[in-house]
This record gives structure tokens, sequence and C-alpha cells, in this order.
């Protein structure tokens, strides 16, 4: 059974009752019981002092037949009255007058028959075989002197019974006024405690419900009342902050839908420029072969050409017939076409060619790295970037110059794993005034017999389909352009640093 708040309440109240009441019933028991032995001693030693003043002289003190009648029928009056004994006193020792039972004496010592010859009234208060009695011994005085005394024994069992009967009567007593209190309190509780409680608890179930006009309804100005009051504006205050809460999450969702609209547009622009590079990568492949081709073919052209026109010096026109004529400039007309084509195809691959210009190269990389970083949160590898406020210009292209920084950006992401960290950093290199940018990674790294082809075209460490092996080689090409180097430290399960070198605006190109 569950303990309510009332139940814990009555019951708490019920058992101090019982002890309280009980414990001051059984006191009050007590003292009256000592209050009526009290009684009953001072009605015994009135009594003994009223039969020692009925006898008037001596020779009625001495009279032992007079004695044990007046005795007979005291006895038969006083039922309380055990024994009656009427002693002697002489200078030897005291003796027994009359008695009501010749066969026992009622002890007296010599101590207390010397208080009572001093005139002393002696009782004591004895439990034994007849129950519980007084035995009292007033002393009998005549002629001015204590000439002897009564003794008398009287019986404490009415008032025993009496006192248990009282006993009794106060126990029920009690016990029924405890039972009523405790009603009376239970129904106290449940007025003054428990309907307050259960206002609060179903405004606090309607405040689960969502209810949010819930309120403690009470018009009581004690406790209860103070506590609804701040109750009710606390509810108020967190109806207040729970719309003030959902606004905000509405913000927030908002801007994070934003956020990942333009995580999701960074990403086409990073695949948009992966397919670029992709195809410069191809389109300088194909640049290198057609430049190969035409050094190649270029020359012997040159020499057929060359042939063909010391062969038309030679030859008479007149002994030319028309058809020898006709193909001789079929020969010619097509050696000039394919010398065209190779001068168009080295147009179309060749680089842009251009004014260099003054390169913001802390922008640059932070522009790169913000076009990556999707990609590198996506792949769970930590990214630190650490840009030198102080880092002068670089003069050259800004386009190639961010090839390379994206080509070795790309390479650090495709080394590492969920767990590894990727570091961009940008200083003045040394005691010289080269501009540095590092990239370093803590992925598996190159292996040192792969190290010193790294930079050759069609190289690559990577799995078969995931690279052409000729980015490291354009980035390589970009940077010599600009007068600068490209330098590599791997150290094979310990990750790899490229650090690409450039001329300063201060060193010119």
């Amino acid at each position: 059974m569950r303990l309510t708040i009332r139940r814990k309440l009555v019951l708490l109240s019920l058992l101090i009752l019982v002890v309280v009441s009980f414990a001051f019933t059984v006191l009050h028991l007590r003292l009256s019981q000592a209050w009526i032995e009290e009684d009953l001693r001072e009605r015994a030693i009135v009594f003994a002092r009223e039969i020692a003043a009925t006898i008037g002289d001596r020779r009625e003190f001495e009279s032992a037949a007079l004695l044990e009648r007046q005795i007979r029928d005291i006895m038969e009056v006083r039922q309380n009255v055990l024994q009656l004994d009427v002693l002697g006193f002489s200078a030897e020792d005291t003796r027994v007058i009359a008695t009501s039972h010749p066969r026992t004496r009622l002890p007296l010592t010599r101590k207390e028959a010397e208080q009572v010859y001093r005139g002393r009234v002696v009782s004591r208060l004895v439990s034994g075989e007849p129950g519980r009695y007084w035995e009292v011994v007033a002393p009998v005085t005549l002629d001015a002197g204590v000439a002897g005394a009564i003794a008398a024994q009287f019986s404490l069992d009415r008032a025993d019974a009496l006192a248990a009967r009282i006993s009794a009567w106060a126990f029920l007593v009690t016990a029924t006024s405890v039972l009523v209190m405790g009603a009376l309190m239970s129904l106290a509780v449940h007025l003054v405690v428990d309907r307050p409680l259960r206002r609060f608890l179903g405004t606090v179930q309607r405040v689960q419900r969502g209810d949010a006009d819930a309120r403690v309804v009470t018009a009581a100005r004690d406790e209860f009342g103070v506590l609804a009051a701040h109750f009710n504006e606390m509810i108020t205050r967190l109806h207040d902050f729970q719309e003030e809460l959902q606004a905000r999450v509405k913000d927030a969702t908002r801007e994070l839908e934003a956020r990942y609209q333009e995580v999701e547009r960074l990403n086409e622009l990073l695949f948009a420029m992966q397919r670029s590079l992709s195809h410069a990568e191809r389109l300088a492949l194909s640049g290198r072969i057609v430049a190969e081709v035409a050094h190649e073919v270029g020359t012997p052209l040159h020499s057929i050409a060359g042939h063909l026109e010391l062969l038309r010096q030679d030859l008479v026109p007149a002994a030319l017939s028309p058809d020898v004529t006709r193909r001789l400039d079929i020969v010619e007309s097509q050696l000039a076409r394919v010398t065209e084509i190779i001068a168009r195809l080295l147009d179309v691959t060749r680089r842009p060619t251009g004014e260099p210009a003054v390169v913001d190269v802390n922008g640059l990389v932070r522009d790169t790295v913000e076009l990556v970083r999707p990609e590198i949160g996506r792949a769970g590898v930590g990214l630190q970037v650490l840009l030198d406020p102080a880092l002068p210009r670089a003069r050259g292209h800004p386009g190639p110059l961010q090839q390379v920084a994206l080509n070795l950006l790309t390479n650090a992401l495709d080394a590492t794993r969920a767990g590894d960290r990727i570091s961009v950093a940008t200083r003045v290199a040394g005691e010289s005034d080269q501009i540095e940018i590092e990239v370093r990674d803590t992925g598996r790294g190159i292996p040192a017999a792969d190290q010193k082809r790294i930079f050759e075209p069609f190289f690559s460490t990577k799995e078969p389909g995931k690279g052409s092996g000729l980015g490291l080689f354009i980035s390589a090409q970009i940077v010599q352009e600009h007068k600068g180097q490209i330098l590599l430290a791997s150290e094979e399960g310990g990750g790899t640093a490229f650090r690409v070198l450039l001329p300063s605006v201060s060193r010119g190109v």
C-alpha cells in the first residue's frame, strides 16, 4: 500500500497521540494509586489514634477482657481491618494485652518500639500472602506518658480492586479518545492538506497533457495559498520560456537548413571544381602529348616541305605534266594543313597567358580550405588552419595556385582515415622572404621508394581507379612556372608534409 502524505500525517499523529495519551494515563494512574495509598495510610493512622484515644484510664487499659470485646466490636464494623492488637510497654519488654488473632502478632522491632514510645506513629506498606496492607502502630498516652500502643493491620484489597477498575476504564477511555482524535485529525488533514495537494496534482497533470492555461485555483490565504500563487507564476514563466524556446528552435532550424543548403552548394562547387581539375589534368596530359607529337612530327614535316620546295626548283616547270604539277600542289597543301592542325592543337592545350597579378596567399588558402571542409568533416578527419597574418603577398596567377593548394588538400584527404588530422599553415620560410604553404597530414605516409617518383606523370600511390597520377605532376609544373619549388617530407605510417615555396612580391616572378 502506497503511503500518501495524508496517511503519513494521520499515522504519525496517531502514534504521537497513543504514546502521549497512554503515557499520561499510566502516570495519572500511578499518581492516583499513590494518592489512594497515602489516603488509606492517613485513615489507618487516624483510626489507630482514635482507638488509642478511647482508652481513658490505666484500669481500662489493663483490662484485657474489656479490650478484647471492644476489638471484636470494631472488627465486625471495620471489614478492612485484618488484625488489631493492644500492646503494653514496660521497662523490660512489650507485651500483648489484647488481640484479634491470639496466634499471630504484628511485628514491631525495637527501633520502631522506641519511636512509638517517643509518641510517634509508625506505618509501613506490606505486600504479602493476604495481599497488600498497611501496618500502623499508634501510641496510647496515659498520665502524660506512653503506656502502650495500638497495632492495626488494614487491607488494601478494596482499594486495589477499585484501582484496577479505574485503570481499565482509564485505558478504555484513552483508547476511545485516541480513535476519535485520529478520525477527527484524518478529517482535518483531508480538509487542510489533502484537498489543496489534490488541486496541485490535478494542475500538474493538466500541464503534462499540454494545457497551457492550467492554474491552481484556491482562495486560501495560508501557506498553500502562497504556494499556489508562486506555482501559477512559475507555470506562466515556464509557458513563456517554452514559447521562446520553440521560437529559438525554429530560428535554429531555419539557420541549420540554410547552412545545410550552403554546404550542399559548396559540395556542388567542390565537385564541379574536381571535375574541372580532372578535365584540366586530361587537358594538360593532352597538351604534353601534343607538344611531344608536334616536336617529333614538326621537324620531319618541315624537312619534307623544304625538300618539296627544292624539288620544285630542280624540276623544269615546262617539263612537268599538268598531272604531276597537280599532285605536287596536293602534297604541299596537305603538309601546310598538317602544320596548321598541330599549331592549332598547341594553341588549344597551352595554358592561358597573361600578366601575373599580386596574390593574397592567405585568402587563396582560406577559400580552398572552405571548399574541402565539408568533405573533411564528413570523413571524420580533424582540420587545423594556421595562417600568418603578416604574410607578404605573392605574384602569379591565382587560378593555377589555387589548383596546387586543392590538389595537395585532396591528396591529404585521400591519405587519411577517420580520427586522423590535416593541418594547413602559411608562414615566411626561415631567414628568406619566400612564402611557404604547408599541407601536413597524419595519414599512412609514402614509402621511401615511391617518394622519388611522386612527381612523375601517371605515377600514383592511390588505389586503382582513384587517381590518374597527374595531380602532383601538374602542381609541380605550376610551381616551377611561378619560380618556386615544392618539397616533400614523408614517413611510411607517420604522415606526409608538402611545402610549397613561392617568391614574395619583393623578389618578383
